[in-house]
């Protein structure tokens, strides 16, 4: 009698149902590019005066476009030592754009200085209305190192720009059959029933 009791207890309470679990993201679409800015007679712009600066050709990349500041004498005068280099959307560019960007100045080889790169670890918000920002990157190199005859090659260096236009912000289901298929990161509820 007892085993027919403990059955029908047990028929009672039932099985507790794997709680429900769903996951979704977060995910920021982006688009890359570079451009390399070649500055040919380089003694020819130094000189021109703190502040003042020359632009580059616009190019495009994720769908806007862009320009680069070459300041030969820095663009501030403590900065007067550099050679400063910045970002700016163009100026028929119209509206916000966020992006993360580097710039590293090229050996005579073409290849990135890894001892002279500017970069921006977060996206950061360029508007052709506003100056650039980020301007505590712009300061690139001393004049002095740049003049290191293994930067200059007949009176030329060239700098290359790789940025990444964050084009859009989604989100999305995560397709998931099993728990340990849950992102890392994501809580999991595994409390049961009481």
């Amino acid at each position: 009698m007892s085993n027919s009791s403990g059955s029908s207890q047990g028929a009672s309470r039932g099985v507790a149902a794997a709680p429900s679990m769903s996951a979704s993201a977060i995910v920021a679409k982006v688009a890359s590019g570079s451009h390399v800015l070649k500055i040919d007679g380089y003694s020819h712009t130094v000189g021109l005066g703190v502040g003042k600066f020359i632009t580059s050709r616009s190019f495009v990349i994720g769908g806007h476009r862009w320009c680069l500041r070459y300041y030969p004498d820095g663009h501030c005068s403590s900065s007067c030592d550099w050679i400063s280099i910045a970002l700016c959307l163009d100026p028929g560019e119209a509206g916000e754009v966020r992006a993360r960007y580097k710039i590293s100045l090229l050996d005579k080889e073409g290849h990135p200085v890894s001892d002279h790169v500017r970069e921006s670890y977060l996206s950061s918000t360029f508007s052709a209305k506003q100056e650039p920002p980020d301007s505590y990157l712009w300061n690139f190199i001393r004049k002095s190192v740049l003049q290191n005859k293994r930067f200059l090659k007949d009176d030329a260096f060239s700098v290359r720009c790789d940025i990444t236009v964050v084009t859009g912000i989604v989100t999305k289901y995560v397709v998931t059959e099993k728990e340990e298929d849950i992102w890392d990161g994501f809580f999991i509820d595994r409390r049961r029933p009481a």
